[in-house]
């Protein structure tokens, strides 16, 4: 199990900013992703999910496609539409430690992580795709643990991951359509 790095000072700004729940009950909720992300080695083999509402691509052009159209002509923009206030009610919370803990755990090493080339090939223009959505999508999943609320999308987004998929864009116009994920082989 991943152990979340603290100092006395982060103990502190822990405790003041959880509202009752720290990184001992977070890792405790959220232990299906430590368990992934506690991982050296990512999508070493195709994705072995649900198939059902989803689209699942191997081609990474439609993949990387999918993850940065935002012009809302053929589907909806996957970063508008995960974070939108749509998918999470006005009593969520977004918790800054989270934030705080994963910047001084750096994200559990993630861009050390060896993704056995879905890196490269979800690269555009220079930008690692799956290292960029996977800070974002860590932050959120964190969040919804530490909220204990977990909308829908985020739910699915989650057992994507936990089996070996990158989700990366939604085919239609949600909640119509199926979450696009893409199988590294």
């Amino acid at each position: 199990m991943i152990k979340f790095q603290s100092t006395n000072q982060a103990n502190d700004f822990t405790k003041a900013e959880s509202s009752g729940i720290g990184w001992t009950e977070l890792s405790a909720r959220a232990k299906p992703l430590l368990a992934f992300l506690e991982s050296d080695s990512l999508y070493r083999g195709k994705y072995s999910g649900s198939t059902d509402g989803r689209l699942v691509v191997t081609d990474p052009c439609i993949a990387i496609e999918y993850a940065i159209d935002d012009s809302g002509d053929r589907f909806d923009d996957w970063e508008s539409l995960t974070d939108s206030s749509e998918i999470f009610p006005e009593h969520f919370e977004w918790k800054s430690w989270v934030t705080h803990n994963l910047n001084k755990n750096n994200y559990f090493n993630l861009s050390k992580k060896n993704f056995n080339g879905a890196d490269v090939k979800l690269t555009d223009s220079g930008v690692c795709l799956i290292n960029e959505l996977m800070h974002r999508d860590i932050k959120i999943l964190l969040n919804c643990y530490a909220n204990d609320f977990f909308p829908e999308i985020w739910s699915e987004i989650l057992e994507v991951y936990l089996n070996n998929g990158f989700p990366c864009g939604w085919n239609g116009r949600y909640p119509s359509g199926d979450l696009v994920v893409f199988s590294n082989n």
